[in-house]
């Protein structure tokens, strides 16, 4: 027979146990939900907002940021996709995910003034990270999309970037709590 003061402590660890472990459960969720996924399996358009369109400052490229997500789910998250006056793809990329919970929206996006790059910054969808704002960019000369987050090896921490002629954004960083201008033709990797 147990005796009471043996009955509180198992319970206790069991108590504990519970705890760390629903702690496991919402740290790899989290960690496997930061994923952006370039080829989602299924994308729904969203009764969200109406896409937002985007033209260059010199006329060459439409941007459209669509809303996307599961169908009746209240929350969107977002695809862009870059093309060329004739209609050609120049980029795309889908920040879906599956349960429309772990995907990202577009909250401000922005041409720099020489044409050259996109700039637009991200929201989780499931609220997750909220101190976490990536963004990203696309280059007009690799027609490739990029992450403010690798290529500084930082996290950006406020979706209101600044940006100036001719092709420079400010970003405020969360590691290293400080606020960073730079030049994008400069940032953007090389091939």
């Amino acid at each position: 027979m147990m005796t009471t003061a043996k009955l509180v402590s198992t319970k206790s660890q069991i108590g504990l146990a519970a705890f760390f472990m629903s702690i496991v459960c919402v740290v790899t969720t989290g960690v496997a939900g930061q994923q952006r996924h370039s080829a989602p399996a299924q994308v729904y358009e969203s009764p969200g907002p109406a896409p937002g369109r985007y033209e260059s400052p010199d006329k060459s490229i439409i941007a459209t940021v669509f809303p996307v997500g599961k169908p009746g789910s209240k929350s969107y998250e977002s695809r862009v996709e870059l093309r060329s006056k004739s209609g050609k793809v120049l980029a795309q990329h889908d920040y879906f995910s599956a349960d429309g919970q772990h995907g990202y929206s577009i909250v401000k996006a922005a041409w720099t003034p020489d044409s050259n790059f996109f700039v637009y910054s991200l929201s989780n969808s499931g609220g997750h990270q909220p101190w976490h704002s990536p963004v990203d960019f696309y280059c007009r000369s690799q027609e490739k999309i990029f992450s403010f987050d690798d290529a500084l090896h930082d996290a950006v921490t406020n979706p209101q970037f600044a940006v100036t002629s001719p092709d420079r954004v400010t970003v405020e960083l969360w590691f290293s709590k400080a606020r960073r201008t730079v030049s994008l033709s400069v940032l953007a990797p090389k091939e």
